[in-house]
């Protein structure tokens, strides 16, 4: 339904007192835009096993920051940092399989990794976990799966898993139809601004009755009143 591309996502880890110094340099210089002195002082940090330099190291190889791009050597530094747990590495590695970066293509791989980070809360990862479930990549196809992931990003207010679920529900996607859910979703997504979701809000709308549209609302404002 949504296909998502590589998401390079930034973490300022906690890291050791001694190593906190020159990893805040590199993230001034990195915020600055001085990619190589950013470098400069992650790469010692990181081949001594700092996470959070080893993603950093695994985004300016993926980007080509203050580096030629190499997506092998982005991907040797974001496994580096996956392997040591990091929830936002595993992500980065998942979509690196998923998309075939620096690697061979390899959706089981991807689902290995995009579970690891939706197992330790990520909503991104969750989202993209689903959506495997969903199209059958890397897995069996599972829509119960898929939507069990996509509730948990949209709780943690993803919007992309909030669109999602307001077109699952609308169009009784390996659930009930049911629009009352489906104008629950749409609203959350399109207050965050997601066109689509918008433009299905306005149709959905056109067609529920009032009991209906009030029943959604209501569905919002406890939404809205909850945790989040």
């Amino acid at each position: 339904m949504f296909k998502q591309t590589v998401i390079i996502i930034w973490l300022l880890c906690l890291i050791p007192v001694s190593a906190r110094a020159d990893f805040e340099e590199g993230m001034k210089a990195f915020q600055g835009g001085f990619y190589d002195v950013a470098l400069k002082e992650w790469l010692p940090l990181a081949t001594d096993g700092d996470v959070g330099a080893q993603i950093g190291l695994g985004m300016l190889f993926a980007a080509g920051k203050g580096v030629i791009a190499d997506d092998f050597e982005s991907e040797k530094w974001f496994r580096m940092a996956a392997e040591q747990g990091s929830a936002l590495a595993q992500l980065n590695l998942g979509s690196i399989y998923r998309n075939g970066r620096g690697v061979v293509r390899d959706p089981v791989e991807a689902v290995k990794w995009y579970r690891k980070a939706a197992e330790h809360g990520l909503a991104e990862a969750q989202f993209n976990l689903g959506n495997m479930y969903e199209e059958g990549e890397g897995l069996a196809e599972d829509r119960e799966e898929a939507i069990q992931w996509y509730t948990q990003a949209a709780e943690q207010g993803l919007v992309l898993a909030q669109a999602a679920l307001g077109s699952i529900y609308a169009g009784g996607v390996g659930v009930p139809q049911n629009e009352v859910t489906a104008y629950l979703w749409w609203s959350l997504s399109s207050e965050q601004g997601h066109k689509i979701a918008e433009k299905n809000l306005g149709i959905l709308r056109s067609r529920m009755t009032t009991e209906q549209l009030l029943e959604g609302e209501e569905l919002v404002k406890a939404w809205k009143k909850g945790s989040h």
